[in-house]
């Protein structure tokens, strides 16, 4: 499916010049007198219009006819190609006129599994052999037993069927395991023609490859009343012109995909609060408005060469006089206005006859009669198929119908069959691509982020804190009836940086019983977000004149009791974006149109800023929230280059920490630096200084050079994957390491745990020279090697009785790490930590074409040569150069992401690494042995400390042998990286240690916003 995605006009500012070109695509068609498509119909039909031609159905006329007629264009105004033209014709003249009243039958099937011999099934299959129904219309199921049905009914057709669904937010829509988007709504929202383009190409290739010709949508009715909630988020919108732009891109590319495509529901379902599921429908407007606003997307849409129009199961008295038929019934309606003025030439295709708004003050055969009267070619779902059939064939013969009108309709099905390539023989094995491609799921996923539309934010409440989360009540508030709406995706994903979440589920029934629980979680709570996933009349605004309804307001009331009270409430508005209107003083209100997991993890990670906020309202909501409005967040951002004033520090006292590494330089400590610090999201300063080696002819370092960064890779690589492996419960800290690595020989070790090793108080010997015993092996032999003689050696101390940093004991680390994550450490750092930062220029083992952009460590004495782009540490080299203790080569600037991550609570550019509560567990001292500074794979500052006396307590950091460090500063939003080679060419050079805590004191003195006092002395 590769070719369907992405390969258009997609990004953000295609959007307002993609509408304006897509409505310049419609061209206007020649125009044609009402007086001569009157005279062209038959008498009997012409007595019937003329008959009708009241005063106000003349206006009526007066109107349509200033509007242009639509241009057809494929592939409902196309001529067939002669085979299948000539295919057609044959099959018509070959049906009995019993089997032309089948052909405009669809039933109701669902796509469900059903035993070969299930009695509903077996009848299904009886009525295709016997000619007595044309198709079918497909309801819920999964797409083995869909494909599965289709092709079974083929194989007994004579005549190929057709089959339909309502496929209008994907597949998914009726099909387990199918691609689903966001509804119609959220492309309002974005504006964006390609994607809706794409929702129809990745749509048209799933409904091939279950066997599905036509597809029911789009809907173009506009979303004009508040009080309604058929129609609702399944609607582009109240813009008639956005609506016509958007409808037209999905017909051509459905199209174009080899589907047929619906234009629904016919002259527009927007304007009136009924639903027709329950009852007639009527619609209220005048006949000015119906053909300047309502009308106006069908009309594009037949321009479009849309396939087939679905009219709606609703009253127009403005088009045909009368308030007590529905136009699926009206031949005024679908003969007079969508035939005759609009020039449709296409499938009419009643909504499911099923719906009451269809059987109103008629029985079910009447019903199917009137209907196709009217001038609907295909009856979809009528209550019971045979009734149906029955009626049509009593209206036959005594003479209510035609069988010229009969051969019309039977034409047109004909055609459609043939346009889709059901005149062709039929395989037996599909060769369709699978549903469910997850590379289309991308599609859906950037729909929902692209329409989330924040509607108010009092005071700037939104982007939520990372860094400092909030403890949040979510009320989820469901329908009663609702049984497929799962809440969770939201919540897991506020809970990941959210410092707890508690959960209240409501519905109308329960909010007066739940009351008084709310009012005391929230007074616990820092934040109370509604999660609101249904179209509840109680939420939206009071119809004008309409009686109070039962239950209105009683959770929007205790909504403003609790903002009253000065607790930040959020409503995010899954479902319906008018029930935003009922709680106008909440801090913030974010519509996403939809209740899928999409939308509820892109409305998560928008709340937490970890996206941008970018859509607008299709719809107007209030005056003081017109269409269009919408308050747009910038996505998140990597860091940036800022002047120091913007964040509180200044130029000059980061001048004198840059001046601190310059005498380091000039005195010897080390031959070159790359200084990386950053405060509040942005670079302050990034600065490289001195050269490769003592040799003042060689390279000068530069911002992008490579550091060997010895032990910084325990913190980079090691603990944060030890930290992911903990947050997702893989990885238990208390277990004893013996669990992980039974094969250890020293029985001592049953009492060493997992926190031991990344606190360095486990007992285990600091050091020995693995690499002199095992180096010569291959790194696979020498790591097995390595943990047999490190797990027979006797411990120095019993365990958490001393802290002594020990490199054996995060070698044992690492490999429990690769054994509970299932893949080596180097690829579990890459593809967890690296990749989702951008850490592209951080690695093991850099490639020999790297070695000039990575200056040399040591002169070393037992390799007998200069190290330069390997590791510096032996054992690390003797593990080929990957290993939990050393073996990172990294930037500065990529460092500077990870420490933004960390200070972020886990977040950067919008991805989310860790939670903000694993972090604050990691970095805070773990206190296994008192008065020691190590807290949980990381340091914190003692005294004396390399991150000198002015970095905060709250303060975690790390340092490298060969003269790397970073430390974080949570409590002023501060970090510094320092990256030197201090050990070349000798590791006996040791002036670093005294310059890297004065450094530090620099780049903290630097703040100029908050007090900056020394750390207060440790008892």
């Amino acid at each position: 499916m590769e070719n369907l995605l992405g390969n258009d006009s997609s990004g953000p500012e295609h959007s307002s010049h993609s509408l304006k070109a897509a409505a310049r695509r419609v061209r206007p068609a020649r125009r044609v007198r009402p007086a001569q498509r009157v005279r062209s119909l038959s008498p009997g039909r012409r007595r019937r219009v003329i008959g009708v031609a009241s005063l106000r159905l003349a206006t009526v006329w007066l109107l349509l006819a200033t509007l242009p007629l639509a241009a057809i264009s494929a592939p409902s105004g196309v001529a067939l190609d002669p085979e299948a033209a000539s295919w057609v014709e044959r099959t018509l003249a070959s049906l009995t006129v019993e089997e032309k009243v089948g052909q405009l039958l669809l039933p109701r099937a669902d796509g469900s599994y059903r035993h070969p011999d299930d009695p509903e099934l077996v009848n299904l299959e009886t009525a295709v052999a016997a000619g007595r129904i044309g198709g079918a219309v497909l309801f819920a199921g999964d797409p083995d037993a869909t494909r599965r049905l289709t092709e079974r009914l083929q194989r007994a057709a004579r005549v190929p069927l057709l089959f339909a669904s309502d496929y209008e937010w994907g597949v998914a829509m009726r099909v387990t395991g199918a691609t689903g988007f966001p509804r119609q709504m959220a492309f309002g929202a974005v504006g964006d023609p390609g994607e809706v383009e794409r929702l129809a190409a990745i749509t048209a290739a799933e409904a091939r490859a279950l066997g599905v010709h036509l597809v029911l949508a789009p809907v173009l009715d506009l979303a004009t009343d508040a009080a309604n909630t058929v129609i609702g988020n399944r609607s582009f919108g109240s813009d008639p012109e956005r609506a016509a732009v958007l409808g037209d891109a999905f017909i051509r590319r459905l199209q174009a995909g080899g589907v047929l495509a619906t234009a629904k529901h016919f002259p527009g379902h927007g304007a009136t609060a009924t639903d027709s599921h329950r009852g007639l429908a009527v619609v209220d407007l005048d006949a000015r408005r119906l053909a300047e606003v309502e009308l106006l997307p069908f009309q594009r849409a037949i321009a479009a060469g849309v396939a087939a129009i679905m009219p709606g199961h609703l009253a127009v008295p403005a088009l045909d006089g009368r308030r007590d038929r529905p136009a699926t019934l009206s031949p005024e309606i679908l003969d007079g206005v969508l035939r005759g003025r609009l020039g449709f030439e296409g499938l009419i295709v009643s909504d499911a006859l099923e719906m009451a708004g269809a059987r109103e003050a008629a029985w079910d055969g009447a019903v199917t009669v009137a209907a196709f009267a009217a001038g609907v070619d295909l009856l979809l779902v009528p209550p019971r198929p045979e009734i149906a059939w029955d009626a049509l064939m009593r209206a036959l013969r005594n003479g209510a119908l035609s069988e010229a009108r009969l051969d019309q309709s039977v034409r047109r099905i004909l055609e459609a069959k043939a346009r889709v390539g059901l005149h062709r023989p039929r395989s037996a094995v599909s060769t369709e691509p699978p549903v469910g491609d997850p590379a289309a799921a991308v599609n859906a996923r950037r729909v929902a982020q692209r329409a989330l539309t924040l509607v108010q934010d009092q005071g700037g409440i939104l982007p939520l804190s990372s860094r400092r989360p909030p403890r949040i009540l979510v009320l989820d508030y469901l329908a009663e009836s609702d049984r497929s709406t799962d809440p969770r995706p939201f919540r897991r994903e506020l809970s990941r940086p959210a410092r707890a979440v508690e959960t209240v589920s409501l519905s109308r029934r329960t909010v007066a019983a739940s009351a008084s629980q709310i009012e005391e979680l929230a007074g616990a709570s820092d934040l109370v977000v509604v999660a609101h996933y249904t179209h509840d009349r109680n939420w939206r605004p009071p119809v004008e004149g309409g009686a109070d309804r039962p239950g209105t307001g009683e959770l929007p009331a205790l909504l403003e009791r609790l903002i009253a009270a000065g607790r930040p409430v959020v409503v995010v508005a899954f479902a319906d974006p008018w029930v935003l209107t009922a709680v106008p003083g909440a801090s913030a209100h974010l519509a996403t149109y939809d209740g899928g997991e999409a939308s509820q993890r892109a409305a998560a990670l928008a709340l937490f800023g970890e996206r941008g906020i970018a859509g607008h309202l299709p719809i107007e909501l209030a005056e003081r929230w017109p269409r269009g409005s919408g308050i747009e967040l910038p996505a998140p951002r990597g860091l940036e280059l800022t002047a120091p004033e913007e964040v509180g520090m200044s130029r000059e006292g980061l001048d004198k920490a840059l001046a601190v590494i310059e005498r380091g330089i000039a005195e010897g400590a080390m031959p070159g630096a790359v200084v990386v610090v950053g405060r509040r999201g942005r670079l302050v300063l990034e600065e490289a200084r001195g050269r490769f080696d003592v040799d003042p002819a060689s390279s000068r370092i530069e911002t992008s050079t490579r550091f060997d960064l010895a032990s910084l890779t325990k913190v980079v690589a090691t603990t944060t994957v030890a930290m992911i492996l903990f947050e997702r419960g893989e990885l238990e800290l208390e277990r004893s390491i013996t669990d992980y690595l039974p094969e250890l020989a020293n029985p001592e070790l049953r009492g060493v745990t997992v926190a031991d090793l990344l606190t360095h108080t486990s007992g285990i010997v600091w050091w020995t020279d693995l690499y002199r015993r095992h180096g010569h092996l291959e790194p696979a032999a020498a790591k097995r090697a390595y943990l047999e003689e490190i797990g027979g050696l006797p411990l120095a101390d019993p365990p958490r009785t001393k802290t002594v940093y020990s490199d054996l004991g995060i070698l044992l680390l690492g490999e429990i790490l690769e054994r509970v994550g299932g893949r080596p450490l180097d690829e579990l750092a890459r593809t967890e930590v690296f990749g989702p930062l951008g850490m592209s220029d951080t690695t093991f083992r850099p490639e020999s074409s790297l070695r000039d952009r990575i200056p040399p460590t040591e002169l070393d004495p037992w390799r007998g040569r200069m190290i330069q782009g390997e590791v510096h540490d032996e054992n690390a080299w003797g593990l080929g150069g990957v290993a939990a203790h050393a073996g990172l080569f990294a930037p500065g600037r990529d460092l500077a992401a990870f420490c933004q991550m960390l200070l972020d609570g886990g977040v950067y550019r919008g991805v989310r690494v860790l939670n903000g509560a694993t972090i604050e567990r990691f970095t805070r001292r773990a206190e296994l042995v008192p008065g020691s500074s190590r807290a949980l794979g990381w340091d914190t500052p003692s005294d004396p400390s390399s991150a000198g006396q002015y970095f905060s307590a709250s303060s975690f950091g790390h340092t490298g042998f060969t003269g790397t460090s970073i430390w974080i500063d949570p409590d002023r939003e501060l970090f510094a990286v320092l990256l030197t080679h201090r050990v070349h060419p000798s590791r006996d050079n040791r002036k670093l240690l005294a310059l890297r805590p004065e450094f530090h004191d620099a780049v903290a003195r630097a703040i100029i916003d908050q007090p900056i006092t020394p750390r207060p002395p440790e008892p």
